[in-house]
């Protein structure tokens, strides 16, 4: 009885040791790879050993996270003293290591290594393969729920538009990268600095009024950080400033920019000092005070060649030209006019030397590999050959005796299998048949309900509305006689009229609510707004309505009726149900996509109870929603209000 227990013991003993190891071995490494990255850069000796040190602890207990964790962050630390080719071979072991690792760890650590990479190839030029990257890295971090690294790479992706003048896909991936937080206080700065980068983008397509309601979200995010967002105030007030001498602002323009500089300089942040001295010169160019644009373009050029962009200098050199010229010092225009030339065809040889010198790299690299797997294919090749002549008279002898019983019982179950795959793929297609069917018959239902509402509606009109009025005039008609003096009479008939022309009007309201006139002229956007601003006259004060960039031309008539249908019911539902003190009704075009959002700050309900608490008019708003060919997204929680964003085709053949 001793003997089994001491054997346990021993066991459990060894497996305490083995784990307790192999932790101290992760702390070693990871204090290893903190050493390294905290080298200087001139010791990259010293970096690589500890690098070494941590690859080496991590391989011997054969951590597959421990070892891409590893070369990850031998990646990052190349990045960083400009070494890209070195950069990009050890993000690429990291990223192999982990492509079969399907555990949530891996998976992040998965989309990091992608990033980073991304990173490398935007540095090397390889914009299209850093896309690329970033593309693949999405839907890693939406099946991770991982919400502040998405929004960083939908902010990345469009950054790369943006450089490429692609503004409007910029913008779509911008507004992407504002996706909600979960608790958006700590990224207020970040939130800023993405509508910022919308705010820019605005700019080049001269959509001046969204450009001016992206500075306002910048600066109520901005508002309520601290600190931290002190260099995104010099972004923000050169984009104002912008957008001031847009609309002719300028004197206004000038203190925006004076503001920016200053925080600018007072931070050292040289790249925003260079854009609002620059800017700030322009202005005074456009307003003829050459000589204070140019006393700023002098401080602009000597800060330019501290910065590694040369579009500074470029931008530094062209301008001034321009300002020497029109003070009439040609020579002097002509110097800076030469300089810019000779800059601008240094920065073409460059780019080709580099060209050249990445070709010589990747050519040399592919050698190495294919000697080395040429030597492996070898090696491969003879162990495979002596393991042949050994496995060879065994398995002849086993193999001839098991190919009568295995092709037996292979007819045997491919024949049962067959039987089986035909009965469940009639049960799927029966089942599928069926639900569909269900399907059908809901969303008739759902249809025949809302339509059965707006004849309800409209008999409730005639009889309360327009009834009651025409019942009113009857009654004053039937008390006139001869008897009665022309003076009173001519009374009764003046009143009979003005009720006459009230029911005219209350006809109208009840032709305008089955069928707005302005929709069929204007389209769904004028309607919209009008249908807002015919509330706000009823009383309700609280609704705010915006359209963005929507074209009637692209709609069909009838998909903007059900639309419209379906934003009067969510208006409705928020005025009547939801308590709510302030409504917001969205209505933006993008290419060829519609979105319709309706949110409110009412009470709210739980989204995620589903079809439990799902009404009879949110059933006929998801029938009309999938009759566009369309897809509803509903947030909601109790409380905190609601939030209903319809997607649709402006053409069903989208």
């Amino acid at each position: 009885m001793r003997v089994p227990i001491l054997i346990i013991l021993c066991c459990i003993t060894a497996g305490l040791y083995a784990q307790n190891r192999t932790s101290s071995d992760a702390v070693s490494s990871d204090l290893y790879i903190r050493l390294a990255r905290k080298s200087p850069l001139r010791d990259s000796v010293q970096a690589l050993k500890y690098f070494q040190q941590a690859l080496q602890l991590e391989e011997k207990n054969d951590n597959k996270l421990g070892i891409a964790r590893t070369y990850l962050a031998i990646g990052s630390w190349y990045n960083s003293i400009n070494n890209y080719n070195e950069a990009e071979k050890h993000l690429l072991i990291a990223r192999e290591n982990m492509l079969k690792d399907t555990s949530r760890e891996g998976r992040l650590l998965l989309a990091s290594t992608k990033v980073n990479l991304a990173i490398v190839l935007g540095n090397k030029g390889q914009t299209q393969l850093q896309a690329e990257e970033y593309l693949q890295t999405i839907p890693i971090l939406e099946k991770a729920n991982a919400i502040p690294e998405l929004n960083e790479t939908y902010q990345n992706l469009g950054d790369i538009f943006s450089n490429k003048s692609q503004y409007k896909t910029a913008i779509t991936y911008y507004y992407k990268s504002l996706g909600a937080y979960a608790d958006p206080a700590p990224y207020c700065h970040l939130i800023a600095s993405r509508h910022l980068r919308l705010a820019n983008a605005m700019y080049h397509l001269d959509s001046l009024h969204n450009m001016e309601t992206n500075l306002a979200a910048a600066k109520e995010k901005l508002d309520r950080t601290g600190v931290d967002s002190i260099n995104i105030w010099a972004d923000y007030y050169h984009l104002q400033g912008k957008l001031d001498v847009k609309r002719q602002m300028y004197n206004r323009a000038a203190t925006t920019f004076y503001a920016g500089l200053s925080i600018a300089r007072r931070t050292s942040y040289n790249s925003a000092i260079c854009n609002n001295l620059y800017s700030l010169a322009r202005l005074f160019e456009k307003q003829g005070m050459y000589d204070r644009a140019m006393v700023l373009m002098d401080e602009y050029g000597k800060l330019s060649y501290t910065l590694k962009d040369f579009p500074f200098r470029l931008r530094a050199l062209d301008l001034r030209a321009d300002l020497s010229f029109k003070q009439h010092f040609p020579d002097q225009a002509y110097n800076y006019l030469r300089q810019y030339i000779i800059l601008a065809d240094s920065l073409k040889e460059l780019t080709v030397t580099e060209k050249i010198h990445e070709l010589e790299a990747e050519y040399q690299s592919s050698e190495k590999e294919n000697r080395i797997m040429q030597l492996q294919h070898e090696n491969e090749r003879q162990e495979f050959a002596l393991q042949k002549n050994r496995l060879l008279i065994s398995l002849m002898v086993v193999i001839m005796l098991s190919l009568f019983v295995v092709a037996a019982l292979s007819y045997l179950f491919y024949r049962n299998g067959r039987k089986l795959l035909e009965q469940q793929r009639r049960l799927h297609e029966f089942e599928v048949e069926r639900i569909r069917q269900e399907h059908k018959i809901s969303l008739l239902s759902a249809m025949l309900e809302g339509q059965e509402k707006e004849r309800t509606r409209l008999a409730r009109d005639l009889h309360d509305g327009l009834g009651g009025l025409l019942s009113g005039i009857k009654l004053e008609l039937s008390t006139v006689n001869p008897s009665q003096t022309d003076v009173h009479r001519q009374s009764l008939i003046q009143n009979t009229l003005q009720r006459l022309d009230g029911a005219m009007d209350e006809l109208r309201r009840i032709a305008r609510s089955m069928m707005p006139e302005i929709l069929i002229k204007y389209g769904l956007g004028e309607a919209t707004v009008e249908y807002c601003r015919g509330l706000k006259k009823t009383g309700t004060d609280n609704i705010v309505c915006q359209v963005f960039n929507f074209q009637v031309a692209d709609m069909e008539h009838t998909r903007q009726v059900v639309l419209y249908r379906i934003m009067q019911e969510l208006v409705n539902n928020a005025i009547k149900h939801a308590e709510a003190s302030q409504i917001l009704v969205l209505l933006q075009q993008t290419d060829k996509t519609l979105f319709l959002t309706v949110e409110d700050d009412g009470k709210g309900f739980d989204a995620a109870a589903g079809n439990k608490l799902k009404g009879a008019g949110l059933a006929n708003i998801e029938a009309r929603v999938e009759f566009l060919g369309g897809k509803i997204d509903i947030q909601s929680e109790p409380g905190t209000g609601t939030a209903i964003t319809i997607e649709c085709a402006t053409s069903l053949n989208q």
